[in-house]
């Protein structure tokens, strides 16, 4: 018996021995009773590489007032922190430069002394859609989070509704609704109105401070029914049920419009697989035909 048959007998031993220890092993009752925990997905420290490489370099923007009004406005929608912004736009230009030196050493190797004019638009779009690119990601990300917030106001009136017509108060009822719901969007309607409560006023008034800071019109119309309603569930009931049949109504007709405008883009992918098909099956005959000419 060789020294590799020796080893491998070994192991095998070695795995029952432990197989054997490990079933014999009982658990105790409260190892059995308690659940164990699920395992946390990890997240990158320090965010991603483009924060990351371009952390030292977003003093520079902050210095040329990047950015602007109108995009920390889209940031805080978005809620995407303004250091993380330029981190991410200090490291998206400085790629686009790379790009551009790499293009033009290429270029001039390649065709030296000619197309310049060409050299110098290709570079320029490069460095401009690096430049640009945190922007689109932000009103991307903007949109989507506006969108998560009309969806989640239609449903946090027809909760509402429903705690009303169980005999609650507007304040009981929206305070219960808003236990409901996972994400974002919840979170960032139960922290408006936490912050209301904390300040001493009424719920609706946070709804209204988070549908200015988010232009989202569907939590200010929401705020201005249970303003309407004041303390009386009567009113409240009556205004926000109506209020939710039209949210409601609403989303139906921005669902059936974006099924209609993707039905319209797939159009043309459509017909040039049947194009393709077509071609495919009639090939041979072509080539027949063609030859006889």
């Amino acid at each position: 018996m060789n020294a590799a048959m020796l080893g491998l007998a070994g192991t095998m031993v070695g795995a029952g021995v432990w197989a054997a220890a490990y079933g014999l092993r009982r658990p105790a009752l409260a190892e059995r009773l308690t659940p164990r925990p699920e395992p946390q997905p990890r997240s990158a420290p320090g965010g991603g590489w483009a924060r990351r490489a371009g952390q030292r370099a977003s003093g520079l923007l902050a210095n040329a007032g990047i950015p602007g009004p109108v995009m920390t406005r889209t940031l805080a929608v978005a809620g995407t922190p303004v250091e993380d912004y330029r981190a991410e736009k200090a490291a998206a230009s400085g790629l686009g430069l790379l790009l551009t030196l790499v293009l033009v050493i290429a270029v001039g190797v390649v065709l030296p002394g000619a197309a310049s004019a060409v050299l110098l638009a290709v570079s320029g779009a490069v460095v401009g859609t690096c430049f640009f690119a945190p922007d689109l990601a932000a009103r991307s990300a903007a949109t989507e989070q506006r969108a998560d917030l009309r969806a989640t106001t239609s449903a946090l009136a027809d909760l509402v509704v429903m705690g009303l017509a169980a005999g609650a108060g507007s304040t009981g009822a929206l305070t219960t609704a808003l236990q409901h719901g996972q994400g974002r969007a919840p979170e960032r309607i139960r922290n408006a109105v936490n912050a209301a409560t904390l300040r001493h006023q009424p719920p609706w008034e946070g709804l209204e401070a988070l549908a200015r800071e988010t232009e989202v019109r569907e939590l200010a119309e929401l705020a201005a029914s249970l303003r309407l309603g004041g303390t009386s569930g009567a009113r409240t009931r009556s205004s926000l049920t109506a209020k939710a049949a039209s949210l409601r109504a609403r989303r139906l007709a921005e669902a059936e419009a974006a099924a209609h405008a993707a039905t319209e883009r797939m159009t043309l992918p459509t017909m040039g697989l049947v194009s393709g098909f077509l071609l495919l099956i009639c090939f041979v005959a072509l080539t027949h035909v063609m030859a006889g000419f």
